[in-house]
């Protein structure tokens, strides 16, 4: 803050100097009038004043008029003093606002890092100047799971990890790095561009290192992700528009894999603008429910009985024809859309599943992303209640990966799930984490055999134990058990000589619209 242009202009001392010079000025006029005025230039212009006043009583007169005059002028002064600090003050308002203002602007009050404008500048300021240097670098880095601590442990917990991510950072980057917070949970780092690619890429990887280490402070015990986007001069621009678009573009590719970090390729480019094109036609599908679902049996091993259906969604684009959910689930995930997605399919299935035998269940797959989100319960509950739907025929589906990013987020959630009657599904058994910590931790109502144990049992010794060890573990947890991707009449017979519950296969049928679902059962009842 500047010094000078906060200093004061209207004090007592400049006051008393300007009623003093006042003073001096009224002294000289009214001299100058009885000495000079009057006898020498008024007789000149034929003008004469007759006094009778010898040189004291003039001193005397005039000494006398200026106090009189300095008198009637004091009021007026004081007043007119008051006026002018009362304008200084606010002149000194303005000016420490306006710095403050700027201050802000410059700096993140948080984390007490570069805000976004200031960073664009000292990368603008940099890259005029680039010219003979090494180049430079910019790494855009997204915090991953902390909205869920946020949401389940409050806003000022989440400052308080914002600054320490900020603190981390700042000591692990170099001096002549500047460090910035661009949003919310997104920060940048502009530096010079080291020596070789793989130093780069290794401090990247410390800083995701850093960032994911445990948290532990005001009860809070948790731990982050962070995935970073790489771009550098002059092969990926040469302004910081281009850099920080190439960093982004970057940033949006290792999305795919969170944790990791990637550097930009002109390739990227490509794919982000069919995937955003994707994206805005998979939003419009969504709002308009083109995207449908359909339905897999699940059916008792034991006896053949159609028990419940999986709710799978497809998506047939009016020009690219069908989508693999594997392709638009990503991009749901990527966009935010998930859980628009998840509530469109929900809603649409449990319309078609009131239709349908009250005993039949319907099953419901969840994205790892929602069970960061601390609302998910209440807003699935809203759209059963809004169906006329019970709980208590709805049947969640998770893979292991979902539990292993904020599992005290994910258990709170599943908790309220089960306490709302729904069951719980951990899919793809076997071919993740398989925590038996897991399985302790988690209300977990079913455990579902990966399709890729079943489809090699016949040819591998191994598939067909693991497959035995799960039934037993499930057996004695009292967890019931599905086998998935069952094609064939003797793989249904041998889970089910062997204790699994239940089966889920082409061998049953296909995925089939909802118009298919009722014929299907009529075909199924006389077995």
């Amino acid at each position: 803050m500047s010094s000078n242009s906060t200093r004061p202009l209207v004090t007592p001392v400049s006051v008393l100097l300007s009623f003093a010079a006042m003073l001096a000025i009224m002294g000289i006029t009214s001299t100058s009038w009885e000495f000079a005025l009057q006898e020498r230039i008024l007789p000149r212009l034929g003008i004469f004043i007759n006094d009778c006043f010898d040189n004291p009583s003039r001193w005397r007169f005039i000494i006398t008029a200026v106090a009189f005059a300095a008198l009637s002028q004091f009021a007026p002064a004081l007043l007119l003093f008051r006026l002018m600090r009362r304008l200084d003050r606010a002149r000194i308002a303005v000016i420490k606002a306006r710095e403050e203002a700027d201050a802000l602007a410059r700096h993140d009050p948080l984390t007490g890092l570069a805000s976004r404008r200031m960073l664009r500048e000292y990368m603008r300021r940099s890259l005029a100047r680039a010219a003979g240097t090494g180049g430079y670098a910019v790494l855009l880095i997204d915090i991953e799971r902390f909205k869920a601590i946020t949401d389940l442990h409050g806003h000022q917990m989440g400052d308080r990890l914002l600054i320490e991510i900020a603190n981390r950072m700042k000591r692990l980057l170099p001096p002549d790095a500047i460090a910035s917070r661009v949003s919310g949970e997104e920060f940048a780092v502009f530096l010079p561009r080291p020596r070789t690619v793989e130093a780069l890429g290794k401090m990247a990887q410390q800083l995701i290192s850093q960032i994911s280490a445990r948290y532990q402070f005001g009860g809070l015990d948790a731990r982050l992700g962070a995935t970073i986007g790489i771009a550098v001069t002059p092969e990926n621009g040469t302004d910081e528009g281009e850099l920080m678009r190439a960093a982004e573009t970057a940033l949006y590719r290792a999305r795919v894999r969170p944790g990791t970090y990637r550097f930009f390729e002109p390739a990227m480019d490509r794919e982000l603008k069919q995937s955003q094109r994707l994206q805005l036609d998979l939003r419009n599908a969504i709002a308009a429910n083109t995207i449908i679902p359909h339905y897999q049996p699940l059916v008792r091993l034991k006896d053949g009985v159609v028990v419940g259906f999986e709710v799978l969604a497809r998506w047939n684009h009016p020009m690219q024809g069908s989508i693999s959910p594997e392709v638009f689930i990503s991009i749901a995930e990527d966009a935010g859309l998930i859980g628009q997605l998840t509530q469109s399919i929900l809603k649409q299935a449990c319309i078609d599943a009131s239709k349908w035998p009250d005993h039949l269940k319907i099953a419901v797959n969840l994205s790892p992303i929602q069970l960061k989100d601390i609302a998910l319960p209440d807003q699935i509950l809203r759209t059963l209640n809004s169906s006329g739907f019970p709980p208590q025929r709805l049947e969640i589906e998770i893979t292991e990966t979902a539990l292993v990013d904020d599992d005290k987020t994910a258990n709170a959630i599943l908790t309220r799930f089960r306490t709302m009657g729904i069951d719980i599904a951990l899919d793809d058994f076997g071919t993740g984490y398989s925590s038996l910590q897991n399985l302790r931790m988690f209300p977990v109502t079913k455990l579902k055999i990966d399709k890729s144990f079943v489809r090699s049992m016949n040819l591998d010794v191994n598939s067909k134990k693991l497959i035995s060890g799960i039934l037993a573990l499930s057996r004695s947890l009292g967890i019931a058990t599905t086998a998935e991707g069952i094609e064939e009449a003797a793989e249904a017979d041998y889970l089910r000589s062997i204790g699994c519950d239940f089966g889920q296969g082409y061998h049953y049928a296909k995925p089939m619209k909802a118009d298919d679902v009722p014929r299907f059962l009529k075909a199924q009842a006389p077995a």
